[in-house]
């Protein structure tokens, strides 16, 4: 009977401390894990940060790729410790705990390997990392060992597989122009820094925007490859990083993160115009006048930083240039020191010297006077034009050249025909003078402008300036009478007054001359003895009168 009893006692107390046993095998003292971090890259709006694993792995995303050069940092904040029963309760010894932080950095193969970790919670935070992706700025926590979702494995070598986005940036570009107006379709192309050309036909909007998301964590630059008519071409780099994630809404507001800002400014282009005497394209001239060519340039808002500006006029060998061509800065007559202005033959050129003297001004003035020669062929044009030559501080060269300007030689001519106003019979040897509307001789070629009709009546007066004239009759025609001697017509006693001009290039006109109505007899004929003895008669008479009328008296 007593060994029965003894028997049945030992087999309680063994059954007793069973759960102890059993407790004590799933966590052995002296128990260690390990932690390995996969870190994997992938675009934006891929699966969570983080993912828990074990010894199996998991799914890894499509286009995720290994991460090297990430720093992760462990650090224990919990130690597991063994479990206790005391006959009523079973509990794990949990203390929190002050561990030494621990990092690592991923290899090629994105993985980082934390082994010989005492049982515990561990924070699990990444330190720093490749400057494309984005550092995850959370504090994770791992236990050692870890339990399985279904709650049916504990993992003491544990696995976990976080990814970082790639660094997505935007960049919104604005374009200026003359006083920071909005430029509208200037076109540019985007560059890698290496020169690998990502885009091309970039257009500014109508506010001068162009705005480009989804760029990759890296360096870049904007090319000019269209300027807007009337502006320079911009031929610098404009380089932006990318260094942030961000996102750009098609109105320009921020959709989330860092918008890159990239300003650029295009400067006018100079510009040149030439009139005739202020604004004139065409005009019609008497050689030997003077006019003015007025030509004008628009001087651009960077002209400080010029690096040549020359406005150059060659003026046809028809013309001659008159006294010395002026520069004038916004109306003001500058001196060499600012624009210096040489004539050689006929070749003007006017070249800024000092640039500073031209900033913020806005209009360059180059005039020049001149003169038909008056050898020239009459009613043919001559055209002329002017350039400008310039190169900027970027480099930039152009030239430009004015629409021509034309200057006509004007002449016209007249035309006499002396007739009997009588029969109409052509009258020759009519003398004629031209004079000015003050009634001075008019000298063509330094000769005065004279003229005698001929056979047919006719007397032509070519290469006459366009102006008002006289036309006077300085002799009349004769004519031979029935009894053979010589009569005159009567000579005008009026100047004929006359217009050439661009309507009456041509005159012709018909001058009629009567014969005198005073007929004189031939000396010593007939009529000298008539004459005689009526004067005689006369002072008879006169001489009877006096004589009786003194007697009478008497």
């Amino acid at each position: 009977m007593k060994k029965i009893l003894s028997m049945f006692l030992i087999f309680v107390l063994a059954f007793a401390s069973l759960p102890s046993m059993l407790i004590k095998a799933e966590s052995p003292s002296g128990k260690k894990g390990t932690l390995t971090i996969h870190k994997f890259e992938q675009e934006p709006a891929g699966s969570p940060a983080l993912q828990e694993g074990n010894s199996t792995g998991v799914e890894i995303p499509k286009g995720a790729k290994p991460l090297a050069g990430v720093v992760y940092q462990i650090k224990q904040v919990e130690s597991f410790g063994t479990i206790t029963n005391d006959g009523k309760i079973v509990k794990e010894d949990i203390k929190p705990v002050n561990g030494v932080p621990i990092e690592v950095e991923t290899n090629a193969d994105g993985i980082a390997f934390f082994d010989d970790l005492p049982l515990g919670r561990y924070e699990v935070k990444e330190i720093s990392g490749p400057p494309h992706v984005n550092i995850d700025p959370k504090t994770y926590k791992v236990d050692i060992p870890m339990t399985s979702e279904d709650g049916k494995v504990l993992t003491y070598d544990v696995k976990i597989y976080p990814k970082n986005e790639t660094k997505r940036g935007a960049v919104e570009l604005t374009k200026v122009g003359v006083k920071n107006q909005a430029l509208k379709g200037v076109q540019f192309s985007l560059f890698k820094e290496d020169g690998t050309e990502l885009e091309k036909g970039l257009e500014t909007d109508g506010d001068g925007k162009i705005r480009i998301g989804n760029l990759a964590y890296g360096k870049y630059y904007f090319l000019e490859t269209k300027a807007r008519d009337g502006y320079v071409l911009d031929p610098k780099k404009y380089e932006f990083f990318i260094k942030e994630s961000g996102a750009i809404n098609e109105d320009g507001t921020v959709k989330a993160g860092e918008v890159v800002k990239v300003d650029v400014k295009n400067y006018e282009e100079p510009t040149i115009d030439k009139k005739i005497n202020g604004d004139l394209n065409n005009l019609p001239i008497n050689t030997k006048t003077d006019y003015n060519y007025d030509i004008k340039t628009l001087i651009p808002e960077d002209i400080k930083d010029y690096k040549n500006y020359v406005v150059t006029d060659v003026l046809d060998s028809r013309l001659e240039i008159q006294g010395t061509p002026v520069v004038k800065i916004d109306g003001k007559v500058v001196d060499a020191s600012v624009v210096e202005v040489v004539v050689d033959g006929q070749k003007v050129t006017a070249t800024v010297k000092d640039f500073s003297k031209l900033d913020n001004k806005r209009e360059f003035h180059l005039q020049i006077k001149s003169q038909i020669r008056s050898d020239v062929e009459t009613g043919v044009e001559i055209p002329n034009t002017a350039t400008i030559n310039f190169k900027n501080k970027d480099d930039v060269t152009g030239e430009k050249e004015t629409k021509p300007v034309i200057v006509t030689p004007t002449t016209g001519s007249i035309t006499l025909t002396k007739v009997d106003g009588k029969d109409g019979k052509k009258l020759e040897g009519a003398e004629f003078a031209l004079q000015d509307k003050d009634g001075n001789p008019v000298k063509i070629d330094g000769k005065a402008v004279v003229g005698t009709s001929d056979k047919d009546g006719v007397i032509t007066w070519n290469k006459l300036p366009y102006g008002e004239y006289r036309i006077v009759e300085t002799k009349a025609p004769t004519y031979e009478k029935e009894d053979g001697t010589t009569g005159s017509y009567q000579q005008l006693r009026e100047a004929i007054r006359v217009t050439v001009d661009a309507d009456h290039k041509a005159i012709t006109l018909t001058v009629e001359n009567n014969k005198s109505g005073w007929i004189l007899p031939s000396t010593g004929g007939i009529g000298t003895i008539l004459f005689t003895v009526l004067g005689l008669v006369l002072m008879m008479a006169a001489a009877f009168v006096f004589f009786r009328k003194k007697a009478t008296n008497n």
